[in-house]
Formats: C-alpha cells, sequence, structure tokens
C-alpha cells in the first residue's frame, strides 16, 4: 500500500484536495484520510464531528503503545465509511500532537491501507514527519503568477522533499498546465476546478450520491485518485533536457511570464 502526502506553499485548498482524494478512492482499496496539518485541521469542525477521537487522542494513546493499527480505533468516518484521523482545530495542539507521533506516523506505510496525508502548507513549518517517506508527493497551487513564483523558490531552496513531487492546479488562471510544468520542472498531474459547493457535500454526502457523482470537482478528484493508486512509483514522466540527474531544473522559464497584457487602445493614445 502506499502513502500520498498532500501540501502546499500557499493556502489553496489542500485540505479539500485531500478530502475529495479520499472520498473518490477506487473503492476495492482501503484508505485513511490523515489530517497532520501544523496548522491544525478543519474537518472535524465541518463535519460536526467532536474533537475526540482524534489526532490528539492518538497522541495520547501512542505513549503507552507505538502500533501503527492503533490509528484506526482514532479514527471517524466519512460517509461513505473513509477513515479520518482528524486534527485538532488549534496549532498548538496540533503542533504538539505532532510533536508527539514523530515515531509512529511515518510508520503509516505499514498499514495495510493508501494513506493520504494532509501535511497543510510547507513553507515556515517543521517538514511532516511523514513527507520525506511518502511514496508519492503532491503539492497544490493556484496557477497564478505569485502562487507559481512561490512554488518555484520552495522548489528550488528546499530539501524537505527527497523526490520529484508531482503538482495538481487549483482554479483557472492564464497558464495551461505545459506552462507551468516547463517552467517548474514538475508534472501536472491534474487540474482541478474551484467547486466550494461540492467540497462542502463531501464532508457528509457520499461522492457516488446523485447530487455530487457529476459535480466537476468529484469528477476530476476521481480521476487523479484513480492515477495516484494505481502509480506508487511517484515518479515524473516529463522529459527534462539538459537536466542532470538527481537535480532540478533551474526555473528559467519564470522569466517569460508575464501579467496578460490590457487591451491596446484604438484611439491612437
Amino acid at each position: 500500500m502506499s502513502v500520498v502526502a498532500l501540501g502546499a506553499v500557499r493556502s489553496c485548498g489542500v485540505t479539500t484536495l485531500a478530502l475529495a482524494l479520499a472520498a473518490t478512492w477506487p473503492s476495492s482499496r482501503r484508505v485513511l484520510l490523515a489530517e497532520l496539518d501544523p496548522a491544525g485541521g478543519t474537518l472535524a469542525a465541518a463535519s460536526g464531528w467532536p474533537p475526540e477521537p482524534g489526532l490528539v487522542s492518538l497522541a495520547a494513546a501512542a505513549r503507552r503503545a507505538s502500533d501503527p493499527e492503533l490509528v484506526w480505533e482514532h479514527c471517524h468516518e466519512l460517509a461513505d465509511g473513509t477513515a479520518v484521523l482528524a486534527g485538532p482545530a488549534s496549532p498548538e495542539q496540533a503542533r504538539s500532537a505532532l510533536g508527539m507521533l514523530t515515531d509512529l506516523l511515518p510508520r503509516l506505510a505499514e498499514l495495510v491501507a493508501d494513506v493520504v496525508v494532509d501535511c497543510g502548507r510547507l513553507a515556515g513549518t517543521s517538514p511532516s514527519p511523514v513527507l520525506s517517506g511518502a511514496d508519492q508527493v503532491v503539492l497544490a497551487a493556484r496557477p497564478r503568477l505569485a502562487d507559481l513564483h512561490a512554488l518555484a523558490s520552495f522548489l528550488e531552496t528546499n530539501s524537505i522533499i527527497r523526490q520529484d513531487p508531482r503538482l495538481v492546479l487549483v482554479g483557472d488562471g492564464p497558464y495551461t498546465d505545459q506552462e507551468v510544468a516547463d517552467a517548474l520542472g514538475v508534472e501536472v498531474a491534474a487540474r482541478l476546478p474551484w467547486d466550494p459547493d461540492a467540497a462542502a457535500l463531501l464532508v457528509s454526502v457520499r461522492a457516488s450520491a446523485r447530487e455530487l457523482r457529476v459535480a466537476p470537482l468529484v469528477r476530476a478528484a476521481r480521476t487523479l485518485a484513480d492515477q495516484l493508486s494505481g502509480d506508487k512509483a511517484g515518479t515524473d514522466t516529463l522529459e527534462r533536457a539538459e537536466t542532470p540527474p538527481g537535480t532540478r531544473p533551474r526555473l528559467r522559464g519564470m522569466r517569460a511570464w508575464r501579467p496578460e497584457p490590457s487591451a491596446r487602445s484604438t484611439n491612437g493614445s
């Protein structure tokens, strides 16, 4: 089974992406959604779940046992039965719990299940103990200049991700998937629409229900879930010309990016 770690450099709906993937994961495979955002979780509040069980109660229990199977006892469930290890709303509680689980969380890969991990924002926080050992790393970003520049800087200067990540673009922007891939040297695995109505329903309605199964977000997430669950290697399939093995390309393509020009005047001015 595999661990898929999700994160972002700037806020752009990583939790929604993680929720959508877990809700549309192939039914033939058991899946766990783990909300390990150091900034705190939102799924419990959105779902109306009580604070416990969750990440904090797991941290307390892990003082007495370190078996990764312990995680199942601290999960809530989505409408379709998908297990969710929900994080606390408080950033202080989240960071404290994650600090107590540094030995157990990397062992989630031992579970007989695929694990989708919401690592939250990666910039300015301590790296998730899951991130460096994940089978696949997926970064989410809006296809807009400021967000992509921030992601480019992160990719060039940060070493917490040991393998080439994949990128999911969220929402619309002036750049195509190929333009983003060429500029960043990262495979664009998918583009998810900005669909807040469907995202709000996912915490309480099965993704296969009539009101969700044809929603743009759910359809795109299901395609991505099929792709990620069937490809554990997480290798980047894009060719990188003149890039030595094991290094990231310089982001020269960024220099060519400009805001879309305003319409030219027709009155001669």
